[in-house]
């Protein structure tokens, strides 16, 4: 029998593509699952069954592999496009309700669709927080550089009290008009 898989987010998309479901095919369907589960961080698994034509009781033992899983996780497991004759012999078993079933293969490829893109909405999400992250973490660094740098730069020399304050500029700058000169006074003649 031949497996493919795929993990979106945290759900594993599980394909069977031969059509007969049978003990030899249950085996390996049981060890390529069990395989998955402890690769990867399974929540939810999607069994894509719409291949399978011939199902009998260990298929369905199989199929039910992977609800105990989720079920023990508090997850789900949806049958993806499921033929009539797996339809009638979960209903015989009474077992249409343990598993969330999408029939029609529009609602299927819908729902595929929708759980791809929160997949990548959640990825989009989480790189522009590491990008946030990265950035915060820049400027903290080029702060602690500039903190670094302004510490081992000399203290300036102590200023006095003396040096700080302004300088008075003579008072005839000071208001900006100079005394008139006197003119020298006449030299008195003998003849006065």
């Amino acid at each position: 029998m031949e497996f493919k898989h795929q993990m979106i987010g945290s759900t594993l998309l599980f394909k069977c593509h031969d059509p007969v479901f049978n003990e030899v095919g249950v085996i390996n369907y049981k060890r390529n699952l069990a395989i998955l589960l402890e690769k990867y961080n399974v929540e939810d698994i999607i069994l894509d069954v719409e291949n399978l034509r011939i199902v009998d009781n260990n298929g369905l033992s199989a199929i039910m592999f992977a609800r105990r899983f989720t079920k023990q996780n508090g997850h789900n497991c949806l049958l993806g496009m499921p033929r009539p004759k797996l339809m009638s012999l979960l209903k015989t078993a009474r077992m249409t309700e343990t598993f969330v079933i999408i029939a029609r293969k529009e609602e299927y490829q819908a729902y595929l669709k929708s759980l791809v893109e929160k997949n990548d909405k959640i990825k989009a999400d989480r790189e522009a927080e590491k990008a946030r992250k990265a950035d915060e973490a820049r400027k903290a660094e080029e702060a602690r550089l500039a903190a670094a740098a302004a510490a081992a730069q000399p203290p300036a020399a102590p200023v006095s009290a003396a040096e700080a304050a302004p300088k008075e500029e003579p008072k005839e700058k000071q208001n900006g008009s100079r005394k008139p000169r006197r003119k020298p006074a006449a030299k008195k003649t003998e003849q006065e």
